[in-house]
């Protein structure tokens, strides 16, 4: 165990933990940030901000979305939202969807771990091509109304469509 590196290191003892609390207690173990690398801030939102991350163990590169407890707790409106998003995000598998995977919390932060969507915002994706071309206009719109449709079939209102809140994958 000495011979191995900081990040093996890491990974070996979060296998042994997950081990231990199958073979013990006979569950999951609690996720926590231990299980994620944090890297660069993606983007800053009304309640919080999104970092990209990698989990240590799969080595997969998804996104973090962290808002601070403190914030939630100056406003009950704005906690209700939060707890909202998750029930939501829980409920919906969809392609055209962000899709959650995770979440949890800190002693500061209730924490999203959700998927990536690497190529940003189509606020941004629009302004870089002043303008798309209508192939490429009709694919994303056909996608976004398909999401909508399956949110609409849950019982489910957006209530904030606009450009910089739908996300891109790569």
């Amino acid at each position: 165990m000495n011979n191995l590196t900081p990040r093996s290191r890491g990974k070996h003892k979060l296998t042994k933990q997950i081990k231990i609390s199958f073979n013990k207690l006979k569950e999951p173990i609690k996720t926590t940030s231990e299980f994620y690398r944090i890297g660069k801030m993606l983007g800053k939102g009304a309640f919080g901000r999104v970092n990209l991350a990698i989990h240590k163990l799969c080595n997969q590169l998804i996104a973090v979305k962290s808002i601070n407890k403190q914030f939630l707790s100056e406003d009950e409106n704005s906690k209700k939202k939060v707890m909202q998003e998750v029930l939501i995000l829980q409920k919906t598998r969809h392609d055209n969807i962000v899709r959650l995977y995770d979440s949890f919390e800190t002693n500061k932060h209730i924490v999203f771990v959700m998927e990536l969507c690497s190529g940003g915002d189509l606020l941004n994706y629009v302004r870089k091509r002043r303008k798309l071309k209508e192939e490429v206009a009709k694919y994303i719109f056909k996608q976004v109304v398909e999401g909508l449709i399956y949110c609409h079939a849950k019982g489910i209102v957006h209530r904030d469509m606009k450009l910089d809140n739908i996300l891109l994958d790569e």
